[in-house]
């Protein structure tokens, strides 16, 4: 029987995959009358080569050392894998802590680059955006855009509270 912490980490999990891959965090149209950029995680997907092979001449465009790149690649990864943590959550408490804490500090990131103390422009191009969707108009989904933000990060958004919240009701001990 399924208790209400692993019942809420399998829904967290399922929405955090859903809005990491799906759905569009923003959409950013860069440079006059230019292509318009989808964060999201099939974006950082398509990015994850160059943040290694290139990662020194993305570092100093986002200024940013080179470690410090090398560190917020790797928490990328994780990002990438945090629904399935959720899910796993079903087992121990923990993974759904991780996977919630890392999704909402994405989702912290992405509220940051709106009041400007990161340069947006930038970390959509070179990190989290994709200017070919994977389907065209199907998927990356842009619904109820929200200002700058799209339904995607408020879905991730939730995803990483409702993973909180079943780590507390989670099935035993950390």
């Amino acid at each position: 029987m399924m208790t209400v912490g692993k019942k809420l980490s399998v829904i967290s999990g399922i929405i955090t995959l859903v809005a990491t891959f799906l759905f569009s965090w923003i959409a950013l149209e860069i440079g006059k009358g230019g292509t318009i950029y989808y964060a999201n995680g099939l974006g950082i997907i398509k990015s994850l080569p160059a943040m290694f092979t290139d990662a020194e001449s993305i570092g100093d465009t986002l200024a940013i050392h080179v470690f410090a790149f090398y560190i917020i690649a790797g928490i990328f990864i994780l990002f990438l894998a945090s629904g399935v943590l959720q899910i796993l959550g079903t087992k121990h408490r923990a993974f759904v802590l991780v996977g919630s804490i890392v999704s909402l500090g994405i989702v912290t990131l992405l509220l940051l680059s709106n009041v400007d103390v990161i340069d947006k422009a930038n970390w959509v191009y070179y990190i989290l955006g994709t200017d070919e969707p994977l389907i065209e108009n199907i998927i990356p989904l842009k619904i109820l855009g929200f200002g700058t933000f799209d339904i995607g990060m408020w879905l991730l958004y939730a995803g990483g509270i409702l993973g909180i919240v079943a780590s507390v009701y989670g099935p035993g001990p950390f």
